[in-house]
């Protein structure tokens, strides 16, 4: 008896090893998550963009890049993008409209990165209230969304539910309605804090990269635009053969309303 209470012992000590596996070391490649954006129904746009660098696969760090070169071209306009700090750079435009071609330059490291795109309108965020629904373990908060779409199939849309919470959707069912649907917070989500829910118009390309980005990172670990932990290429294209640009420049109409959950 005395030799199978040692054995037992040594089984579970075992299961306290904690195992770390020895992953190639991958090449650095650059991270750009850029947004220009208009209020729905037109306003002053503001461009965002965010240059970071890939780490190891273990590393909890985000690698900023702050000596970036970021301007924006339009017509015969080419703006200079202003550093932030923290690797992101801003700008103010007094207005985007549709049928013209936005494209975003990003040079690091003597390798200039591109992406073009046209503005993509909205339809109409039309409200945000709590439901009573539950899901699994009974403790969750139902949000029902409630937005207008705009007539004509081929509309696509991400909504941004805070702490990285987002969702895409497309009209194949509500070309031209008002569609109302349910999105649910887990039992974590804070209870009498106002967050704000973002509603934005994108095209289709943008949408298949969403839905296959979020696959990939389940929608937690820091989000879609964390570190990547796979090479999902966006729309930026570079000088050089060998550099690859990780990452998307969309041109967007959005719309804004805040929720508390009671």
């Amino acid at each position: 008896m005395k030799k199978i209470i040692f054995l037992l012992i040594l089984i579970c000590v075992s299961c306290e090893d904690v195992v770390t596996i020895e992953l190639p070391k991958a090449a650095e490649q650059i991270v750009i998550d850029a947004e220009l954006g208009r209020p729905q129904g037109g306003g002053i746009a503001t461009l965002r963009v965010l240059v970071t660098k890939t780490t190891d696969f273990y590393s909890s760090e985000i690698n900023t890049v702050d000596d970036a070169s970021v301007s924006l071209k339009y017509g015969d306009e080419v703006l200079a993008v202003n550093h932030a700090g923290g690797g992101l750079y801003e700008l103010n435009i007094p207005e985007i409209t549709t049928n013209k071609q936005y494209q975003l330059i990003v040079d690091v490291d003597e390798v200039s990165y591109t992406a073009t795109e046209e503005l993509v309108l909205s339809g109409t965020f039309d409200s945000a209230i709590q439901g009573d629904g539950q899901l699994f373990s009974g403790n969750e908060t139902e949000v029902l969304v409630t937005l207008t779409d705009l007539p004509g199939l081929g509309n696509f849309y991400l909504f941004d539910f805070s702490d990285n919470n987002l969702f895409v959707t497309r009209d194949r069912f509500y070309d031209g309605q008002s569609f109302t649907f349910s999105f649910f917070y887990d039992e974590l989500f804070p209870k009498n804090e106002q967050v704000t829910i973002r509603m934005v118009g994108i095209d289709e390309a943008f949408f298949t990269y969403m839905q296959i980005l979020l696959s990939h990172s389940g929608q937690s670990g820091g989000g879609p635009f964390a570190t990547a932990t796979s090479t999902l290429l966006g729309n930026f294209t570079s000088s050089t053969e060998a550099d690859v640009a990780l990452g998307y420049f969309r041109v967007v109409e959005y719309s804004s309303l805040p929720f508390t959950a009671e």
